[in-house]
């Protein structure tokens, strides 16, 4: 039924619920699944850091985010302005890379027989929509409620816009 699925992770609960379904989807239909993390651009990493935190992904054997903040050089990103802005990114595409390798484990351990991990960089409706489109999707699954912010209560959410946009199928978790 399904050949290429789409599974977009935040980290969120709701992301990763996402993940899961997908994973056991792909397994299900022997579908490629395509792993999408789309960076937190203009947070720094003291915000990273603190969302691991309460989110309680703290334990470093695990293989955190924190511990991929932990394993940055000067993770803490300095004030905006003074020329290394590039700390604060270079922690975001840490932490988009370690999520998405965690995924890829978590699927493959579903049975998920083809993962591929993709970072990207914009405005994650968009990326999400512009990845299915590139690869082909024919179903995106992503969670109702991710890391926004209120301004994406008040403009819509992404499963929303990504709901009402795609050329595919979509299911949203929650």
């Amino acid at each position: 039924m399904f050949k290429t699925i789409l599974a977009a992770t935040d980290g969120s609960d709701h992301a990763d619920k996402a993940v899961g379904l997908a994973s056991d989807l792909a397994a299900k239909y022997d579908a490629k699944l395509i792993l999408l993390h789309v960076l937190l651009s203009g947070d720094r990493a003291d915000q990273l850091r603190h969302w691991a935190e309460i989110e309680n992904i703290v334990p470093a054997r695990s293989g955190s985010i924190a511990t991929a903040l932990a394993e940055i050089p000067m993770a803490k990103a300095p004030a905006p302005g003074d020329g290394t802005e590039f700390l604060a990114q270079r922690a975001s595409e840490q932490v988009g890379e370690h999520l998405t390798k965690a995924c890829a484990r978590l699927a493959r351990e579903k049975g998920a027989k083809t993962v591929e991990t993709v970072v990207a960089e914009g405005d994650p409706a968009k990326c999400i929509l512009e990845t299915a489109k590139k690869e082909g999707a024919d179903l995106i699954v992503l969670g109702s409620r991710g890391l926004g912010d209120l301004k994406g209560l008040l403009l819509g959410s992404v499963s929303h816009k990504v709901s009402h946009l795609a050329d595919c199928t979509c299911i949203t978790v929650r």
